[in-house]
Order: C-alpha cells, then structure tokens, then sequence
C-alpha cells in the first residue's frame, strides 16, 4: 500500500477558496507554504479575480509576500472563481448557477462565508485534488498516511464540536469519486439554497446550516451507500494517527487544524472572548513548535532544512504576533 510521499507531486493537490479583497493572513501563508514543503501544489480559488500579471505573492500582507519567492514554479496558483464558473459543466450545474447569482450580488459580512462554503463543495465535486480551509496544514502523519483512500474514494473529516463531517477538508484524487459526490449534493441545491437570503443573521444561519448539512448527506450517500466509499480520515485508524494538535488538543489523521474544537469563524464577530481565546491557543501552540531561537530542530512533518528557516519560521513568528500581540 502507498503512502501519500510516495505519490508524485503532480497528483498531491490541495484547493483552497478565497473570497474578498483583503490580505490572506498570516496563518493562512504559514499552512500554504507548510504544505508546499511537504510537495504538494497549492491552487487558490479567488473571487474577485486576481488583477491580471500580478504575482501570486500580491495575496499576503508586504512583509510576508519575500516567503514566496523562494517556492518553485507551479507550486502556488490563482485562478479566478468567475472564470472558473463560466463554462457549463454536467456535473453540478445548479450549483454553478447559484454561485453565478451569488457572487453577482456579493456583499459583506456572511455573504461572503456563504459563497466560500458552496464554493468548496462545487470545486471539490467537479475536480480531483483535496479542498482544505485555510486554517489547516498538514499533520505529522501526511508523508506515512495510507494514500489508498485519497486515490479510490472521497474523504472529509470530523471536527470536534460539529457533530459530523465538516467541510473543511473534503474531496479526491479520483475524478470519479469526486463527480459522484458533486452529483449527490447538487440534488438538494435548488430545494436548500434557492431561496436563501441573507437579510439578517437568523437567515444567514439557516444558509450555513444548509449548506453543512447538504455535505453531510451527500458524503454519508459516498460513505455507507452501495458501490461507493467515502472516508472519514480523522476516524479512520484513529489511534495509529493520533497526535497533539494544539496545547491540550488531540486529533488524529493526515490534517491538522490550527483552530479551538467547537469555535466557528463565522461566528466571530458575535463571540469576541472565544475569538481571541482561539487565537491565543492557536499562537502558543505556534510558539511551541517554531518559536525557539536559533537553528532548533523543525518539528514533523517539516523539514530541518534552509527553506524551513528562511521562509516557514519566520512566517510562523509573524503568524505568532499576529494573533498574540502582546
């Protein structure tokens, strides 16, 4: 049986979504590049669509943009979500098209988390590769983890304080798995979502619900239904993959998730005590593992090697501070 560091990198795709006209954080450039280093490529689904000839860098705050110069060609791209929803697809097309009136109509605040999440969905059911939130990095387990249940059928994963699979991490390296998860939850779109709004935050709400719930059934449908398979990767062998993911925070499988159990970003705004409770944890444990001076040891599944120091340490630091200024 395979593990994930012997597939080429060609196959080892990672997507992520983003939606809106700031900087990608700190954090968020610590994962992305975390994941270069373990050889997988990286695409970002941007929506508004990246200014034409600008560098991939131009997505992170001005310091942090000197990291990327020092990855490979191919390693880290943007595409542009408008772009990519233009042409007609069979698979998935009510989706597409409630993405199409959504981003056409797009405001702020839970608008925006909205079209990230059936975003997600859409890119994870019509293209091969693992669509991740860009909170989560790869855990120590990424280069051993068993690569047969990435190559034959559809994964997701289990967070605690969710109550199922979320749609943090979900997708394939086999197009048809992921097209018959796609086709599983575009049957409830027009029925969940066509008539979504998002006057108040009640409504809102409802959407996200919705939304979750519908990745729920369509990979349980992939899981337990006859002829195909779906798997949980954090429940799957969970003892053999465990590992301490933040300061008194246990978690099993190939991904590891720098946010509190329990603690949602869409709700952030309304639990400003949760939040920086979140933040702090996800900063001291970043402190744990890169804030040691010198030339320590990088901790698994990094590399003790120069592009760990001269681009993930120092980013991880930024990460640090930002969210623990002190």
């Amino acid at each position: 049986m395979p593990t994930l560091a012997e597939l080429p990198k060609a196959q080892k795709k990672i997507n992520c979504v983003w939606i809106g006209n700031g900087p990608i954080n700190y954090l968020s450039a610590f994962n992305i590049l975390s994941w270069i280093s373990c050889g997988w490529t990286v695409t970002i689904y941007k929506h508004p669509a990246p200014v034409a000839g600008a560098s991939v860098s131009a997505l992170f705050p001005m310091d942090a943009r000197p990291a990327f110069y020092h990855i490979g060609e191919g390693d880290l791209s943007v595409v542009s979500l408008a772009d990519t929803l233009e042409p007609e697809t069979p698979v998935m097309p009510n989706a597409r098209t409630l993405l199409r009136r959504w981003i056409a109509q797009i405001g702020v605040g839970y608008t925006s988390y909205a079209i990230g999440d059936l975003t997600k969905s859409f890119i994870a059911g019509t293209r091969v590769g693992i669509v991740l939130d860009l909170k989560i990095g790869p855990s120590k387990w990424i280069h051993s983890y068993p690569a047969d249940r990435f190559l034959d059928s559809f994964i997701s994963f289990s967070r605690a304080g969710a109550g199922g699979v979320e749609n943090q991490c979900l997708g394939s390296f086999l197009l048809a798995a992921s097209n018959k998860y796609g086709s599983n939850f575009d049957q409830g779109v027009n029925f969940r979502l066509g008539g979504a709004t998002f006057a108040g935050k009640n409504e809102a709400e409802a959407v996200f619900g919705s939304i979750t719930g519908m990745h729920q059934n369509a990979f349980n449908k992939l899981r337990f239904g006859p002829g195909a398979r779906g798997t949980d990767v954090k429940t799957l062998n969970s003892d053999v993959w465990s590992f301490t993911e933040l300061r008194g925070v246990s978690n099993s499988g190939p991904f590891r998730v720098y946010q509190t159990p329990g603690y949602f970003n869409w709700k952030q705004g309304e639990y400003p005590e949760q939040k920086k409770a979140n933040e702090l944890l996800v900063a001291n444990t970043l402190r744990d593992d890169h804030g040691f001076g010198g030339y320590g040891a990088a901790p698994a599944p990094l590399e003790t090697n120069g592009f760990y120091y001269r681009v993930i340490q120092p980013m991880a630091r930024k990460a640090i501070n930002s969210l623990d200024p002190g």
